[in-house]
């Protein structure tokens, strides 16, 4: 009696790689479809979640009477302007602001020189050596116990104004000194529409990935502030 050898498309290993083929094409057609899905709902539900994003970001703006308006660095002339415009309207008697280099900083001249342009005397505007926000936080907190101030307007962009709120709390807490937010009133974009604008697309994101990066790195909450 003859026996007919097995065939080597019929093979135990060749049946084994066949599975495993189907398993893959069946594994990468689910992870596919789930990934469209997924795509499918955060397009359909973008009218609530993008503007999620950036009022997670934002804080309200406020004005009241304060020894000092502190303009972050960055953010130049938008910023400075409404910083003077607060300075004119009588709310503070000084601009500090940060951003400051030992060697100086050509952004720090051009918000001085607009200034003084506009009114503002040269002692009034008090530059700080800072090199990010946690060191804007440091340096406003040492001059406010300097000078023994009792609140500090602090101005800066809608999509950096929490972390940075947080930041400068942070450095103040215990001293009794009030810090609050107030920001360009005709921003470019704002928390309901940012993502239409490709610079606010790369603010945002770039603000969020920072958010989550203070959480970390410094224990700054953003909900706590």
């Amino acid at each position: 009696m003859k026996i007919r050898s097995m065939d080597c498309n019929t093979s135990p290993e060749r049946l084994t790689s066949g599975y495993r083929s189907r398993q893959s094409r069946r594994m990468f057609v689910r992870i596919g479809g789930a990934a469209l899905a997924t795509i499918a709902l955060l397009a359909g539900s973008a009218g609530w979640w993008l503007p999620a994003l950036g009022s997670l970001l934002a804080l309200p703006g406020r004005t009241a009477r304060a020894d000092a308006i502190v303009v972050l660095g960055g953010g130049f002339p938008l910023r400075d302007q409404h910083a003077i415009d607060l300075y004119r309207e009588g709310w503070a008697r000084e601009i500090w602001r940060t951003g400051e280099m030992p060697g100086g900083s050509a952004v720090v001249q051009k918000a001085r020189r607009l200034a003084i342009q506009q009114g503002v005397p040269a002692a009034a505007f008090v530059p700080l050596i800072t090199d990010s926000t946690w060191t804007d936080g440091r340096e406003i907190a040492r001059m406010a116990r300097e000078r023994k101030v009792e609140r500090v307007i602090i101005v800066t962009d809608w999509s950096h104004s929490r972390r940075a709120l947080c930041v400068i709390k942070h450095h103040l807490a215990g001293s009794g000194i009030e810090a609050f937010y107030d920001g360009p009133r005709n921003p470019p974009y704002t928390p309901f529409d940012w993502w239409h604008h490709p610079e606010g697309r790369r603010i945002v994101a770039g603000e969020l990935l920072k958010t989550f990066y203070y959480l970390l790195r410094f224990g700054v909450t953003p909900w706590e502030c």
